[in-house]
Formats: structure tokens, C-alpha cells, sequence
């Protein structure tokens, strides 16, 4: 089983008795979940690596879930890791591989948090569970708590697209869509509702569910056979995505059961950038920001208050950094990803290579350097970031000639 130790406040060392209380009563810290594993052995990785069983659970004694009956899984995890030959010769980086997450359940990286989050819902016999989201969250968190037998509602702010919004409510959700600002208006109503009902908390303040992005790291030794990627580049809101996956490989480092960890990077829309902001600052913890419209909306997030500053800290122990990329950049992304990789990932996951991009051109990354890129939502989260022309959607005569001239015309567009 999974041998949790304590839930402990990583500023003041405060243990709560209460496993279900998740913020520090003396610091307002978010608690962090610890696992006991000095007790695994090496002869337990390969095991774990030789496991049937092809979902983040073949991880099993890294995750603070005691009881394996309470396992809730969809058949997450295990998710390609493919060596994008052409991608990568097209931007200069000969050993590019993408991490391909579009193919989880509900078609995010959400999913290896949630599988774990209500597992440990399930496990402490909680009936209702509730996030708040600008999208993927709401729909991994509904599917999860759909396939635990549990009640879900979510909270996404106006303007979320349909197409999220309407997943979440296929796996039986009760949605509920807020006129206001997601940082302010929907965060303090979503805390409240919390508090007042004695909701399961989804988001990242809740220590349990953020453990499931551990599950990079074990992945990414085990499909590399142990070989370390130079570089990993994750596309970042909140930061429970940098912040579990350096966990992860700390977790191994000190098992000894790999000697090093890539430099993690943490990839955000310049349009809501506040870690970028305050790793190139030098401070801390971040500055909240005024999150601005943005295509990448599944991380249009301006004030990462829960693990903003562990993400920080995480980019600094690894020696990596952080990156902000415009809307342009970030659809230029998408479109190669797409074309050159095969992969439809939506903008929030193009990120992640818009970063390696801009990395690459100041030299930053090596042509030889084994990069490693998180896709992290599927392009059918959000169809409506790739825009058709009018020329491509207006009918042709039927004749060959028609056929051929639409053809070159459309060609030179994507070329122009």
C-alpha cells in the first residue's frame, strides 16, 4: 500500500492530525503529502517497470493511497512518449520528444491527478466533489468522480469553451458557469462553497490529488530505460505539474535509482506569466497578475497562490527556467505540432514546444540535447483556436482542374 507518513506544512513542519485538513492553521501554507518509501528496493522498480498493469497505479507505493480497493482508474498514464523526428529537425533539436497526454480519458494531464485525488475521496468517504476550472479540470474531475460513484460539481468562469464545458457535463456533472473573474470572483465563491458545504476540494490545495503528477517522472525513466532527459517542459498555470514532477525525480534520486533530473521549464502565455515573472525576478514566491485574454485558456491563471512557490523552487534546484510565449508563438506551435508531428494538441499544450522553440533559437537548449515537451490537453479541448479561411470552407467546381488549383492555393497559405 501506499505508506503515508504525514501531511506536513513544507514552511513550518506543522502536522495536522486531521487527514483532511490541507492549509497550515499557522501559515496558511498548503499541506504536502509524504509518502514512506525508503523501504522500496531497486528489485521493486523493476518490478513496478515490468507491471501489467499500464496506468500511473503500477506506481502504486508512491501515491498517498492506502487501499487499493479505492482505487479509481480510467487507464490513465503510460501515455506515448514519441521521438518527433521531423518536428524536431524543423527546430533544430535532433532528440525532441513529446509526451503525448491529448489521449488520457478526458484528454488532459488532469486526469493523472484526478485518478489519484478521488481515489483518496473515495478512501476518506467523501460524497461530493468540487473544482473550479477554466476547463480540463472540470471535465477530468466530473469523469473521475463519475467512474468513484461520487456527486461532482463544477465551477468554470464565463467564457470557458462550450466544447469543455460540455464534457463536463456528459460524465454527469452539475456545472455552473460564473459571471466574474476567475482569481477573484469565482475563487472566493469556490472557497466559500467548500467551507459551507464540506465539499472534496479538486484543486491543487488539496496535497492529495497533486501527487499524481509524480507519475511524469516514473514515466519518463522508465520509457527513456533510465536515461535522462536534459531538458523537460512543462506547460504551467498553477505549477503542480513542475512542482510534482521535480518531486518525482527527487523521490528516485534518493533511492538511488537514477544519478540525475532534467532541467525543468516551466512554459506559461505571456498573457498570464506570473512564474515566469518571478523566477526572472529572483524572488520567492509570485506576484499575482491581472490574467489577460489569452488562446492557451487552459492556463490563463494569474495568481498561482497554493504552489506557485514551490514551482519556483523546483525551476531553481533543477537549474531550468521559465518561459513566456505569445499568442502567435503559441498557435505557430500548434500548427507544427500538428503537421509535422501528427499530434492535435490544444494551445495551452503547444506551450511547451513554443518554449523549446524560443530555448533553441537563443542557444539556450543544444542541437544534441535530449528535450523533452509536455502535450497536455488534446485540440478538441478547444477546436475553435484553429481558424479556416473562407477560401478553404467555399466549395469547388467538381473537376480535377478545381481540385488541383485548391490544393496549391491552400499549400502556399500554410507556406506564406
Amino acid at each position: 500500500m501506499g505508506k503515508i507518513s504525514n501531511l506536513r506544512c513544507p514552511k513550518c513542519g506543522h502536522e495536522p492530525a486531521s487527514k483532511t485538513e490541507f492549509q497550515c492553521p499557522r501559515c496558511r501554507s498548503i499541506l504536502e503529502a509524504n509518502v514512506a518509501i525508503a523501504h522500496l528496493s531497486r528489485a521493486d522498480f523493476q518490478a513496478m517497470r515490468q507491471s501489467r498493469d499500464h496506468t500511473i497505479w503500477r506506481w502504486f507505493d508512491f501515491f498517498p493511497v492506502e487501499e487499493r480497493s479505492c482505487i479509481v482508474s480510467l487507464g490513465e498514464g503510460c501515455t506515448p512518449l514519441i521521438h518527433a523526428r521531423r518536428l524536431g529537425d524543423s527546430i533544430g533539436i535532433a532528440k525532441l520528444y513529446l509526451k503525448n497526454d491529448t489521449v488520457l480519458p478526458s484528454g488532459s494531464l488532469k486526469d493523472r491527478s484526478n485518478s489519484v485525488g478521488l481515489s483518496k475521496a473515495k478512501e476518506l468517504g467523501f460524497t461530493t466533489a468540487t473544482v473550479m476550472s477554466t476547463g480540463n479540470a472540470a471535465a477530468s474531475v466530473a469523469a473521475y468522480s463519475a467512474a468513484a460513484g461520487i456527486e461532482s460539481v463544477v465551477m468554470v468562469p464565463a467564457g470557458t469553451a462550450p466544447s469543455k464545458i460540455i464534457q463536463a457535463r456528459a460524465y454527469g456533472a452539475s456545472v455552473v458557469v460564473i459571471d466574474g473573474n476567475f482569481d477573484k470572483e469565482v475563487a472566493q465563491l469556490y472557497k466559500a462553497a467548500v467551507k459551507e458545504f464540506g465539499w472534496y476540494d479538486c484543486l491543487s490545495s488539496n496535497p492529495y490529488r497533486d501527487e499524481g503528477k509524480k507519475s511524469y517522472a516514473y514515466e519518463l525513466v522508465d520509457q527513456l530505460d533510465q536515461q535522462i532527459p536534459d531538458w523537460l517542459i512543462h506547460p504551467t498555470a498553477g505549477g503542480t505539474g513542475i512542482y510534482a514532477a521535480w518531486k518525482g525525480f527527487k523521490e528516485l534520486l534518493s533511492l538511488g535509482w537514477i544519478d540525475g533530473a532534467p532541467k525543468l521549464v516551466a512554459s506559461q502565455s505571456a498573457a498570464a506569466a506570473p512564474i515566469v515573472a518571478a523566477f526572472k525576478k529572483g524572488l520567492a514566491d509570485i506576484v499575482p497578475v491581472i490574467a489577460r485574454e489569452t488562446v492557451a485558456e487552459s492556463i490563463q491563471v494569474g495568481n498561482p497562490a497554493s504552489l506557485g512557490w514551490r514551482a519556483l523552487a523546483a525551476l531553481r534546484e533543477s537549474q531550468g527556467s521559465a518561459v513566456a510565449v505569445s499568442d502567435e508563438e503559441i498557435l505557430e506551435a500548434q500548427f507544427l505540432i500538428g503537421s509535422r508531428a501528427g499530434i492535435f494538441a490544444e494551445p495551452a499544450a503547444a506551450t511547451s514546444v513554443a518554449a523549446a522553440i524560443k530555448l533553441r533559437k537563443s542557444e539556450m537548449i543544444g542541437r544534441d540535447e535530449v528535450v523533452v515537451c509536455n502535450l497536455t490537453g488534446h485540440g478538441l479541448k478547444q477546436p475553435e483556436a484553429i481558424q479556416l479561411s473562407k477560401l478553404e470552407l467555399a466549395p469547388i467546381a467538381p473537376t480535377l482542374d478545381a481540385l488541383k488549383e485548391r490544393v496549391k492555393s491552400i499549400a502556399e497559405s500554410f507556406t506564406a
